[in-house]
């Protein structure tokens, strides 16, 4: 009778759940659009989303908070509308356009990936772009598992292509990053994660904006999930990519003004990165150096130097994403954490001068964005400490998020089409659950280090 090793045991394991998780996942699905549809009947009928003695703010010990909670809804509404709006108005550019391709260098800094990092390259290597333009560059950061052996397997399979970065001990994304950046030799450099799988076409779709349009200094592309089918959480996070690149970026992106160049797929003009790479890398916040949110750092520091930043959706991007509640938690919250401090830094320097551009739009944006956010921590810890949380307040929340997560499905079926919309609504349950407590465990530990998301 034949043994099964331990790796074969663990796959059999892998496959059985993911067997009975492609069984369940339907009935998942079709529950919770069932579960949210018969939540939004009840609440109507008990009328819990309006009520005429809210709209009249009569006189009373709660009418400051009634106020509040209008002003909330007010600038929910107006920022959702403008937004919408804004977003019909997003256009890519199309790669028809551009006569001749410039030289490339695609910086993959890596550790830990594991075998990961070996398709991620061949991606690259495999795409169309001309192979006499293209440069790759990995770096490996001090991995202290197999992650050099595929590098090389790699390096091995394209000689003239692939260039390996070698760190003994490990030193950080950042400085990865810019020790590749040191070796690039092209006008222009593409900065991809080490878990991130490009389509064919996707090294020409993101440089095609910077080619056509000089004010351009950065592309950030579209970024899908490559594991998205694995479980619940992973389904939720595709949802929420779809709406956070689809939706989010393409409206900053109307006005040239994206907030975030994302680490896993983005390009830049490298006349810029030479002006603030030295700044980019000694960054400091608190008198700590910065080790996490390179990319939000990278983004702001580009803006500040009155270049544009744009999405290009056509650019196609596959990554992966933790498959674990644990994980995923620790990964947003290194978001949160990224985003509570470039915050700061845009609005230090959302005025200045030196921009140029389009300057009204970018700060309804940024102040619709933070406005809300301030909003949503202090009715969290109002209700929270108050004692103010009843049966109707706690049903009430909890029709909001569901009825804002149909909202938002509608844009995804548009972007999507695809029958995974139900999710839309699951993230929008977790975000009202369990963003707060991440952004406050973020904002007190701004000073963290961290490299890895998982």
């Amino acid at each position: 009778m034949e043994t099964l090793t331990k790796d074969q045991k663990m796959v059999s394991i892998g496959q059985k759940k993911q067997l009975t998780w492609d069984l369940i996942e339907p009935v998942f699905r079709f529950g919770v659009l069932i579960f949210s549809i018969i939540l939004i009947i009840v609440a109507v009928k008990k009328n819990i989303f309006f009520t005429w003695e809210f709209a009249r703010m009569e006189r009373g010990e709660h009418v400051l908070f009634r106020y509040l909670l209008f002003t909330s809804g007010l600038i929910f509404v107006s920022s959702l509308v403008f937004r919408t709006y804004l977003w019909f108005k997003y256009r890519t550019y199309s790669s028809s356009g551009v006569e001749d391709w410039p030289g490339v260098t695609v910086v993959i800094p890596a550790y830990n990936e594991g075998e990961t990092v070996y398709t991620t390259i061949c991606s690259i290597a495999e795409s169309d772009y001309p192979k006499e333009k293209l440069q790759i560059i990995t770096v490996d950061d001090g991995s202290k598992d197999d992650t050099l052996f595929y590098m090389e397997k790699a390096e091995n399979r394209f000689p003239e292509l692939v260039e390996i970065i070698r760190f003994p001990k490990n030193r950080g994304k950042r400085e990865g990053i810019f020790e590749a950046y040191q070796k690039a030799v092209h006008p222009f450099i593409i900065s991809v994660d080490s878990d991130t799988r490009l389509e064919p076409d996707a090294i020409k779709e993101i440089l095609t904006p910077m080619m056509l349009n000089q004010k351009i200094g950065a592309v950030t592309g579209r970024i899908r999930i490559w594991n998205q089918d694995a479980n619940v959480f992973t389904k939720m996070l595709s949802a929420h990519f779809a709406m956070a690149f689809d939706f989010t970026r393409a409206i900053q992106s109307t006005f040239s003004n994206v907030l975030c160049l994302s680490g896993a797929f983005s390009a830049y003009r490298k006349e810029i990165l030479d002006k603030v790479m030295d700044v980019w890398r000694h960054q400091t916040f608190l008198n700590r150096p910065c080790t996490y949110g390179e990319d939000r750092s990278l983004t702001n520091h580009i803006l500040k130097e009155g270049y544009g930043t744009v999405y290009q959706r056509k650019a196609t991007s596959f990554t992966m994403v933790p498959e674990k509640a644990f994980s995923i938690f620790k990964m947003l919250t290194r978001w949160a954490r990224s985003n509570i401090r470039e915050s700061i830094v845009f609005a230090r320097f959302m005025f200045n001068m030196k921009r140029r551009g389009n300057r009204v739009l970018p700060f309804f944006e940024f102040f619709s964005i933070v406005s809300l956010m301030v909003l949503h921590f202090f009715w969290f810890y109002y209700f929270l400490f108050s004692g103010f949380v009843t049966g109707n307040l706690v049903f009430r929340v909890i029709s909001y998020s569901i009825l804002f997560g149909f909202f938002y499905m509608l844009y995804y079926m548009r972007i999507e089409g695809k029958r995974d919309f139900p999710y839309i609504v699951v993230f929008s349950l977790f975000s009202t659950i369990f963003m707060v407590w991440i952004f406050s465990a973020a904002g007190l530990t701004l000073t963290k280090k961290s490299w890895s998301t998982r």
